[in-house]
This record gives structure tokens, sequence and C-alpha cells, in this order.
């Protein structure tokens, strides 16, 4: 990513300058260092996921594994942690059942306050697992469609020999 240096950092007063120009061949020459000293293009991954690929229209696919790629994609995020607090007897008597009530929900706030934690790391693991295998996926979309395309090449050359 480039980062641009705003215009009004430097005040040139002289017509035969441009600055814009300069920093342009600055970038340029350290384009062509990195190039000739053999650095590799550093590449950032795209924040997000990979979103999912959907079956070839062009060739042959397996049904189930496009389903389940579906399905993990709609369901890697959802988690239900909410408070479910069953009716328990103890909560009416008298006295005693509204505190019971009140420590029975701040136990299980306490406990959904470390299962939540635990499950955002969860979530976002998995997050991480269904982009790799939609990307995974359409890597091998591709390779497919090289083989395809390769074998239409060898079968013309084969029909090209034999004539």
């Amino acid at each position: 990513m480039t980062q641009e240096i705003p215009d009004d950092l430097f005040e040139i007063q002289d017509a035969a300058v441009d600055p814009n120009g300069i920093l342009q061949q600055i970038r340029e020459r350290i384009a062509q260092r990195r190039e000739e000293k053999g650095y590799e293009e550093r590449r950032f991954p795209v924040f997000g996921m990979t979103s999912f690929v959907e079956p070839p229209a062009d060739l042959p696919y397996d049904a189930e594994l496009y389903s389940n790629l579906r399905l993990a994609n709609e369901a890697f995020a959802r988690v239900e942690t909410g408070p479910v607090l069953a009716p328990s007897p103890a909560t009416r008597a008298p006295v005693v059942g509204r505190l019971w009530q009140q420590v029975r929900g701040e136990v299980h706030n306490l406990v959904l306050f470390y299962v939540n934690r635990a499950v955002t790391q969860q979530v976002n693991v998995n997050r991480y697992l269904v982009a790799v295998v939609n990307r995974l996926t359409a890597l091998s979309q591709e390779q497919q469609q090289t083989i395809a395309r390769l074998e239409a090449e060898l079968d013309a050359l084969k029909g090209r020999d034999e004539g």
C-alpha cells in the first residue's frame, strides 16, 4: 500500500520544481532497486473472508462438496449463547425465591462471559478455516479448468497427428 504524502507538507515556490514528479521518480527508483535486489513483492492478505465458491457451470463437480461448503459458509458464525434459565421450584419460595433467581441469573451470566470469550475465538478460527476451504475449492476449480483445456488441446494434437 502506497502512502500518499499530503500536498501541503512542503511548499515549493520554484515553478521549475515539480514535487509530484520528484516523488514519482523516487517511487520508481525504489521499485527498480527492490527488483534489482530480488526483494519479493509484499502481499498482505485481504481482510475478511474468501467468499463461497459457486459450482462451475462448465465442468462436472462434486455436489456433496459444494453443498457442505455452502452449509459451512452459512453456519460458521451461527452461535447461540444466550442465558436459558429453566423454571425452578426454588424461585417460587416466598422470601428466598427472588434472591435465588438473582443469584442464578448472575451465575449464568458469569459462565456465559467465559463461554462467549471461548466461542469468539472459535468463531474466528472457523472463519479462517472456511476461508481456506473456499480458496482451496477455487484453486481446485482453476486446476480442473486448466486440465480440461490441456486435455482438449492434447486431443486436438492427437487428431492432427492421426490425420
